[in-house]
């Protein structure tokens, strides 16, 4: 045991000789260490480095596992660099668990041990994104402990920011959770996946990596920005989501698959407009029998299709499903429908009337499609700005109402009481529809302030006083302050349009994707055939070559500001590299 002794005496001179005496280097004490795994006991870092180093010529086993521990688990615990580089040449690997060194140093920091690592030829995608026995990978770890610098050495060795742990988090749930101003990591991420190339003195390529938004051994492309939209809050949204390598991804994903999105897009249309005909033909009582089935048919058979993509959609995304507004307003929609063509048509048979029940619910039924439908003319590239320039002005004017929401109300209470005689301030409800059309500019002075001797002397002081209090502050104020609100940075306005835009654009993309790769649309439902072609139609290469040349952007379709954005990237990233 005598090399046992001088190994943890830290007896450097007395650990050469008795390998010069041939001590056997891998004997075993009581506990079942060797002299290697007994080297962590030295506190001076170049002392045990040079035992480690002494060991390791002389042929100790580097790979032996006593309790959890290993030679290169320990020397990685005590973040000593030269000893994990002699360790890893000498043939040592990560240990046989669970929890092993990438965990390790994710959790106590330590990004030059871990670019040794990740250097090493074993070291795959597989191995950086295996699971503790928590579920999590060192990735998990390192965004939970805000290791930056290891956290982004991980990802670009192929770590998979949507692999989830036994909590069913995402790392990208993570990012955003600890991270101080995770939209600011996020984006150098994705900066360092552009690459920029100089094939000659006047030409460059720009090579972008997908990787990061679609690992290897992920089943959908899609799901790293789905995890995105889920965990990032709007603000920070509209910054990851402008960032170019997200737009021209989208860009590629969306023209592989926007033929099923037209596909979708006419199956709506149809919805609605059969929808408002079959309607329409109930109440005239217009007896074609030939076109009122054929019209109740299609209503039939396409709202039921929308009917139960909804509710599919609600079994493959369960997270945050029901949250959507645009969700609800399907499910509604559709339901509502669906229940007019099939009873509808029988109840006003038996009647010979409408009833009231009926025009009720086709009115919401009616409305609601077409706004859907706008809804879904927004998630296109060309004319979807505008739907949701519309949403964004929306959001703001309901905002400023809100806020002065009190104000019309007082207007509304002391109108009903000034104007308690006339027909449109007969009761709460219809006061308050004719205030606010009175903020819109039609006051009806004249037939408000009509001269009558029935009325008491203060009356008409009272109410031509609380009137013009009405027009200076919410007709001139309130509805100027709205309007000031809405167009007062158009820059801002066309930024976040911008992003909602791709925002829509990336949740179709994601619940397509998912809707085509569950595993409830088996071969029993749908031929294998075509699962393969939508499977195949939707996948795109993790590498791309851009080009600055118009002929590029003219066969690609890619638009000039994606291009110009990638080519400033890649330059920059260029010369940083060239002046460290």
């Amino acid at each position: 045991m005598g090399l046992h002794e001088a190994v943890l005496n830290g007896d450097l001179e007395g650990v050469r000789q008795l390998l010069k005496q041939d001590a056997s280097v891998n004997e075993v004490d009581s506990s079942g260490n060797t002299p290697l795994l007994l080297a962590v006991c030295v506190k001076e870092d170049e002392i045990y480095n040079s035992i480690v180093a002494e060991l390791i010529q002389a042929g100790a086993d580097v790979n032996i596992y006593n309790k959890g521990f290993t030679p290169l688990y320990n020397a990685v615990f005590y973040k000593r660099a030269e000893s994990v580089e002699m360790l890893l040449k000498a043939g040592a690997w990560l240990r046989p668990a669970y929890r092993n060194e990438l965990h390790l140093i994710a959790e106590i920091g330590g990004s030059n041990i871990l670019s040794l690592i990740l250097n090493d030829k074993r070291c795959t995608p597989d191995i950086i994104n295996c699971s503790d026995e928590e579920g999590r990978t060192a990735l998990h770890i390192a965004a939970q402990f805000c290791h930056k610098n290891c956290l982004r050495m991980l990802i670009e060795h192929g770590g998979d920011l949507a692999v989830l742990n036994d909590e069913k988090e995402s790392v990208a749930d993570i990012i955003f959770e600890q991270i101080v101003n995770p939209e600011k990591f996020i984006r150098n991420i994705l900066d360092g996946s552009i690459v920029m190339e100089q094939t000659d003195k006047y030409r460059s390529v720009y090579n972008v990596d997908f990787s990061v938004l679609a690992p290897k051994n992920c089943e959908r492309q899609m799901e790293v920005i789905s995890q995105m939209l889920v965990s990032a809050s709007e603000e920070e949204k509209i910054e990851v989501l402008q960032h170019p390598l997200i737009e021209l991804y989208l860009v590629l994903k969306w023209s592989r698959i926007c033929y099923f999105f037209y596909f979708w897009i006419s199956i709506y249309f149809i919805f609605s407009v059969s929808m408002g005909v079959y309607v329409s033909l109930m109440i005239q009582n217009f007896r074609n029998e030939v076109l009122t089935k054929v019209i109740k048919y299609v209503l039939i058979l396409t709202s039921t299709g929308l009917l139960g993509h909804a509710i599919l959609q609600g079994i493959l995304i369960r997270r945050y499903y029901f949250q959507r507004y645009e969700i609800w307003m399907n499910l509604i929609c559709t339901s509502l429908s669906l229940t007019v063509a099939v009873v509808a048509d029988d109840v006003i048979r038996d009647t010979q009337a409408t009833p009231d029940w009926v025009l009720h619910i086709t009115s919401i039924a009616v409305l609601l499609a077409w706004i859907e439908l706008m809804l879904l003319i927004g998630r296109l590239p060309s004319l979807g700005y505008y739907a949701l320039m519309f949403s964004a002005v929306l959001q703001n004017v309901v905002k400023v109402m809100l806020a002065f929401l009190c104000l019309l109300i007082g207007f509304t209470l002391s109108f009903s009481i000034q104007f308690h005689t006339f027909e449109q301030f007969g009761d709460p409800w219809r006061a308050l529809v004719k205030t606010t059309v009175m903020m819109m500019g039609e006051f009806e002075f004249s037939d408000l302030f009509a001269e009558s001797t029935s009325d008491p002397p203060f009356l008409p002081a009272t109410s031509r006083i609380i009137f013009l209090f009405f027009i200076i502050l919410t007709s001139i104020v309130l509805m100027n302050l709205m309007v000031g609100v809405a167009v007062s940075d158009i820059q801002e306005l066309h930024r976040r349009g911008r992003a909602k835009k791709l925002e829509k654009q990336a949740e179709f993309l994601c619940q397509l994707e998912k809707v085509i790769s569950s595993k409830h649309l088996n071969s029993k439902f749908i031929p294998a055939v075509i699962r393969n072609v939508l499977v195949r139609r939707s996948f795109i290469h993790t590498k791309y070559e851009v080009k600055t040349c118009a002929t590029f952007q003219r066969s690609h379709n890619i638009p000039r500001r994606i291009i110009d954005s990638i080519a400033s990237i890649g330059k920059v990233r260029k010369q940083i590299s060239e002046d460290e």
